[in-house]
């Protein structure tokens, strides 16, 4: 279980870095193996000290921990490199809602309920579409974006 004080204790490790006062978003996943699983994608309009540990976000991470998974508990944080600690409200927005789509394409059971609604077209074999054999061009549609 993790409870407010892991929180502390978790800042406390991290009390001479920068990444507690900045702005950003987080995932918490599970790993297990060579990967890790996203559970929960977070915003942080404050500062992620004052807002990954909540009650509220304790609940989602212990729900995804005790519901018969295994692995890891882990955060990633995404935030602006070097000393800049804000992030403008509309990026940080657009930031959260591309996060927990990638996240929910990874995960189909992600936490978050808002902006987990897929858009409602795709590439066929190359962003949301079933399996499949690919073909040379499609291929190399994908190497070329990097997908």
């Amino acid at each position: 279980m993790i409870s407010g004080e892991h929180g502390r204790m978790f800042w406390a490790k991290l009390k001479d870095t920068l990444i507690s006062k900045k702005q950003g978003c987080y995932v918490f996943a599970l790993r297990a193996g060579r990967g890790a699983t996203p559970w929960y994608v977070g915003k942080a309009g404050k500062s992620f000290q004052q807002e990954c540990f909540g009650s509220h976000k304790l609940i989602k991470y212990n729900t995804a921990l005790f519901a018969g998974r295994v692995g890891s508990p882990v955060l990633y944080f995404v935030a602006l490199p070097g000393k800049k600690k804000k992030i403008s409200a509309k990026i940080l927005s657009d930031l959260e809602t591309y996060l927990i789509r990638v996240a929910k394409d990874s995960n189909p059971k992600l936490l978050n309920k808002i902006n987990t609604k897929p858009p409602k077209w795709g590439i066929a074999h190359v962003v949301r579409s079933g399996q499949g054999k690919l073909t040379k061009g499609e291929s190399s549609f994908r190497k070329m974006l990097d997908l």
